[in-house]
Order: structure tokens, then sequence, then C-alpha cells
């Protein structure tokens, strides 16, 4: 028989010291999924990516590289630096590439110092993880020593890594032998990265028209120093002249030859899923009955169009995917007219229209060179965002000393995660956006990838992702949504970063519908700046009762937002998943900050003529007295300035990693892989989103 008490919203503990034994969520009793020490060890991690990116771009003008920068000579290497960081990224995602692809002594690691690649490398493998649809799915869908790689690793040792962290001044510790050696014996690289890269550079690419290794590809061109983009691997107008068949190669056109390599590897008899078809869309359940149902269609649109036989003899795969590739002209565009035959043949696919959600999303998952169906690059240049914000908020400074004055804070993140999942499960159907605390625990539970999958099913019956598009009135409206759900369910505010006020009410908080008539209380804890160590203050939420002023009283309650001053912008919405389409990009988002700003301001007139409960006039309060603060979903991303419009992504975005502007030669949608939005090349488009919404 079920409890009486069943639906009723999640009781939190006093968290101003630990974390209490058992969270509630979907009317089950859990231990933490996430700890205090992951939290730690995962801070301890972006504060080194941040030092990382630092150094990066202190070494374009420094002592160690000065010879490179001659008085009387032009530069030897890029001397912008967001250049130069964009450089090291890209060179940071190869170094994964090859390493994740090489051959290892065994396919499960047993974690030890030995195992964990350089911090580049790290960086890399962190966001990866930070898209968990993605990663499972390529794990799974073919068997190729980079699959299995991600399989082995698919839940980074947080502690471990951050052991191989210097914990104040976040430089990475001298490796030991064994780890430099696993590292290179791997990878074929040196196992230290290099910060500066010079104009003289290169890399080995392997020609995707004749097969024939090119040494001599350049990383970096000086056509970029001038902002003409450059045609180096690593600058967004790569083009490369093969040494031998004298063809010209892009990243795109890398791309089509990966997927021809995947239909032909397929006809051969290999297990083979393309990209975007091996998990269910709602779910990201494993369903290989779609997959190899999906996989079929495309392949009978191949077969029909250019009348190829199911089967490929094993020696002729290579060959018979160059002339696949020729075919198609090596144009993606070509590709997905051929997608889409093969997934709707009865529906017209006209030139003027853009290609299927799933098409995109697919075309998008082969747009770029390596392993991966999503470009890495983007997405470690969208991360620092959220490691910029986490910084902006205090959560970055050193370790010495500095974690016991933070402790209540990461605690009641913790906390509000968890009320978050709850808040999932009884909204399945809605769009939830979380706040940048949420967002960091969030991210700290995805990197344990397996636990992560098989608690959000368990709990949530389907994986959240980061993979969708939402225009900003949109996410404007969820966050809304969320933040009256929220209030509804625990009595308390969702956010009191200075943004716009809760709506007033007159009246009596409505009780969730089905809910006990019991009431119920909700704490929060007060640090000691503002109060006495044992104050606690408190909301009853009642059926039967309006919210009324906090009162002192017994630690049995929850802990799920503070009057702290400095924590204000912890509860800050994430602004993610932000997409512009329409009005040009500065006059729509300015139109959207003077709507936010005179419905706040109408509501916080509202709330000083009518009686209004605590947490609505503190809002109210602090969106009068924070004047700087600006409303969440209306900064103007890559009008303010484009962070890196060298690379053709704006990194100007609170906290993020998902999304960014496609490369010029792809079509539909952006590099990042989430791929609805069709944007033209050059716009920045979308801001990383942890949403609930799953496309249906």
């Amino acid at each position: 028989m079920d409890s009486p008490h069943e639906d009723l919203p999640p009781h939190y503990d006093d968290l101003s010291m630990h974390l209490p034994p058992t969270f509630r969520v979907s009317n089950e009793d859990i231990p933490p999924l996430v700890t205090m020490t992951d939290v730690e060890a995962h801070l301890i991690l972006l504060s080194a990516f941040a030092k990382l990116k630092q150094d990066v771009q202190n070494a374009c003008a420094s002592p160690a590289t000065s010879h490179l920068h001659h008085q009387d000579a032009a530069p030897s290497c890029p001397t912008d630096p967001n250049r130069a960081w964009v450089v090291f990224v890209n060179r940071a995602v190869h170094r994964f590439d090859r390493f994740m692809s090489g051959s290892w002594s065994e396919d499960v690691p047993v974690w030890s110092e030995t195992v964990i690649p350089p911090l580049d490398v790290i960086m890399v493998w962190h966001t990866y993880l930070l898209n968990p649809r993605i990663y499972h799915e390529d794990s799974l869908r073919r068997l190729t020593n980079f699959a299995r790689r991600l399989a082995a690793m698919g839940s980074m040792p947080l502690t471990l890594v951050a052991s191989t962290i210097h914990p104040t001044t976040f430089e990475p510790n001298l490796p030991s032998p064994e780890r430099e050696a696993f590292f290179e014996s791997t990878s074929g690289l040196a196992f230290m990265y290099t910060l500066a890269t010079s104009f003289d550079e290169v890399l080995s690419l392997d020609c995707p028209c004749c097969n024939t290794t090119n040494n001599y590809v350049r990383w970096v061109t000086r056509e970029g120093e001038s902002g003409g983009g450059g045609i180096g691997f690593a600058e967004p107008l790569f083009r490369h002249k093969c040494d031998w068949c004298e063809r010209s190669f892009t990243r795109s056109i890398m791309g089509v030859r990966r997927f021809c390599d995947e239909v032909t590897e397929r006809r051969a008899g290999s297990k083979v899923f393309f990209a975007e078809t091996l998990l269910q869309p709602r779910s990201g359940r494993v369903d290989e009955a779609r997959g190899v149902a999906l996989t079929k269609r495309i392949l009978s649109g191949i077969y029909a169009r250019y009348a190829l036989e199911p089967d490929c003899k094993e020696e002729n795969v290579i060959q018979e995917a160059v002339d696949l590739s020729t075919t198609l002209k090596w144009e993606a565009s070509n590709l997905s007219d051929l997608i889409h035959q093969g997934l709707r043949p009865r529906k017209t696919q006209y030139q003027e229209s853009e290609p299927l959600p799933r098409v995109q999303r697919i075309i998008a998952a082969y747009s770029t060179p390596g392993h991966a169906s999503l470009d890495l690059v983007t997405a470690v240049l969208r991360q620092e965002g959220f490691v910029t914000k986490l910084k902006e908020v205090g959560w970055l400074c050193s370790m010495d000393g500095a974690i016991e004055g933070r402790t209540p804070a990461l605690l009641r993140a913790i906390a509000r995660y968890h009320a978050f999942l709850d808040l999932m499960s009884s909204k399945s159907q809605s769009l939830l956006v979380p706040t940048l605390d949420i967002d960091l625990v969030w991210h700290t539970h995805q990197l344990a990838a397996t636990a992560y999958r098989s608690d959000t099913l368990r709990l949530l019956l389907r994986v959240p992702n980061h993979d969708d598009n939402v225009e900003s009135t949109t996410l404007q409206a969820a966050y809304d949504t969320t933040a009256a759900a929220w209030r509804a369910r625990y009595g308390v505010p969702y956010s009191v970063c200075g943004c716009m006020p809760d709506p007033p009410t007159t009246g009596k908080v409505k009780a969730d519908k089905g809910k006990d008539k019991a009431s119920r209380s909700i704490k929060t804890f007060v640090p000691c700046s503002l109060m006495m160590a044992a104050t606690i203050v408190s909301v009853r939420r009642s059926s039967t009762s309006a919210l009324h002023a906090p009162a002192t009283s017994s630690r049995d309650g929850g802990s799920l937002v503070s009057l702290d001053i400095s924590e204000a912008d912890t509860s800050h919405p994430s602004e993610h998943n932000f997409y512009v389409s329409t009005a040009p990009v500065s006059t729509r988002l300015d139109r959207d900050l003077v709507t936010r700003d005179v419905e706040a301001r109408t509501r916080s007139a509202l709330i000083k003529k009518i009686p209004s409960d605590f947490w609505r006039r503190i809002q109210s309060e602090r969106k009068e007295r924070r004047s700087d603060h600006r409303e969440a979903f209306t900064t103007r991303q890559g009008v303010d300035g484009p962070y890196y419009a060298y690379w053709g992504v704006s990194a100007n975005v609170p906290h993020g990693f998902y999304g960014a502007t496609k490369y010029k030669d792809a079509i539909g949608g952006c590099a990042s892989g989430c791929a609805t939005c069709g944007a033209p090349g050059g716009l920045p488009v979308c801001i990383y989103a942890l949403i609930v919404l799953i496309e249906s």
C-alpha cells in the first residue's frame, strides 16, 4: 500500500555542515547522488582549466616565447590572446582524438595516476562527458578503439584527476615517468602540451580524397593575423591542398568522407549505427531495433540512388568510401538530400527548404573530422563561459583556507540539485531551466556518466541532455514556469539574484494538485554574516494559509535559498539554449531587456502596494538595489563583443558549453551538434542549455 505522503515534496535537513543521509526524489528516498568531495574536486579541475587558458594567453607575449617575436620582423606565432586560445583548443582536441583512438593494452583501465592524460586532454574529455547522450551513443555505435575507450572512460574519477593538480596554484603536478610513457605510447604524441603555436608548426592528416598522409599541414597561418580567417587546421577557413592528388580538402569534406567510411564498413559487415539513430529521442535509452531500422532506411536511399550493392568486400572498403564521397561531390548538402531520401522517401525536399531536424542533427554529427559526433572545439570554447561565471561568484578561488567559507553554499547547491531533479520528476512535460549553482552540481553528476544514466533513467525515466534550441522568449517563459513550480512545491523562491521578482500574490498559495493537506516546513540557512550561527529562517507552506515572513526555528528544515548577498548570483538563471532567429540580434535582445525590466518594475510596484510575503519583498528590493544586474536571457551574445570572432564562435555567454556557429561550408544547424537552428554562418545562435523538454 502506498504511503499517504509519497507525493509530498522532499524534506531537507540542515545543510550548514553536512548533507542529509537521503534526499527524496520522485517518491524515492535516495542517498546523495553528488557529494561535497565530488564538487570540490570538480572545482579544482575547473580552476585548473581557467589557469590553463590564462597561461596560454599569457604565453603570446611572455619571455618564454619572446624569441618568437622579433622587434624588426613579423611575429612567428599568433599575437591575439583569443586566437592563441582557439589554436590551443584545436590542438587539445586533436591530442584527445589520438589518445582515445590509440591502442591500449586493456579495454577497461585500472584507474591510477598512470592512465590519467595531460590536462589539455582532460579538458576535452570533461566537455565530451557533459554531452551525455552523444558520448554514450558514440561509445556504442561502432566497434573501434575510440568507441571502446569512450566506454572504458565513461566516468571521470574526479578525486584522482584532481590529485594530479596542485590545490592552490592549479598547475598540473609533475607526471610520473609511467604516466608520461603511457600517454606517449598510446597517442604517439609528447605528454607535455605546447602553450604557443608558431606559424611553422605542422601536423599530419590523411587526405580524404586519396588516403595519402600529408605531413605538413599547418596549424595556423599568417593570413589569419589580419582577420581574414586563415586556412590552417586550427583556423575557421581550413583548407589544404593535398601534396599528392592536389585536391583541396576542408573539415566538411573530411566529415563527408567519415560518413561514407561508415556506410562502406556497414556494407562490409561491421557493426555501425549512424549518429543520432541509436538512442530514443525522448528518453535517451538505447534502442538497437530502432537504430537498425533507421540505419537501413538511410542505406536504402543510398542504394536506390546510386545502384550500390548491399555488400562490400573488406578489401574494397576504403576505395568504395572514396568513390561514394566523389559521387556526392564531397558536399554536405548532397549528403543531406541523400539522408532525407532514405528517412522520408515520400516527403519532397525542396531546394529552398531547411532539412528535417533529424537530418540536420545527423549532418552536424558528420560536419567535422575526428571520431566524435560533435564539434569538440566549439564545445570546449563554450564551456569556459561557465568557468568564468563560477570565477565571478568566487567559487574558483584558492582552496587554501577558503573551503570552509563556501561549504554552506556548496551544500545548498547539492540540495537544490536534488530538489531540481524532484521537480523534473513532477513536471516531466515541462521545460525547466536550472540556476548556476544547480548547473555546477548537475555537471558534476554528469561526469560520472554511467551513474548519471542509471540514476536519471530510474528517477526521471529519461536522460536529460544539452541538445535543444529555444527562443529567448520561450526560455524566459520556461524560467518563469520553473520558478513558479519551485515556489509552489517548496515554498521558497527559486532565485534571489536580483532578476525579476516572482509574480505578486494577494492571497493564499495554492497547494500542488493532488498533494497531501498537511503542512510542510522548508528551511533556509542564513550565514553567520547575517545572523547568529544558530539562527535559521523558516517558511511554512500550507494548503490553507499564506506564506509568512521567516521566523527562527529549530534546525529541522531544508536549505534551498540563502539571504547572503554574496551568494545572490549563484541563483541566477542559467542562460543556456538561448536561440536568436528573427530580428537583428541587438534589436531583439534590447527589446527583450526592456520588456523584462518593465515587467520587473511593474511586479515590484505591486509587491509594495499589496501584502506580500517576505521573499517577494527580498526579490523586489534586490531588483532595485542591484541596478547593474542584467536580466537573464537578454545579454546580447556576440553583439556586446564576440569572444571569438576569429573562430566564428560567441563565447560571450554567462555559462555554457554547447552551441556555436556552423562552419562556412556546412549546412543547417551549428557546429556544436544540436543542429536544429539552421542558422547562417557567422551568427551566434545557441547558448548551452540543460533543459528538460525532450524532443518529440
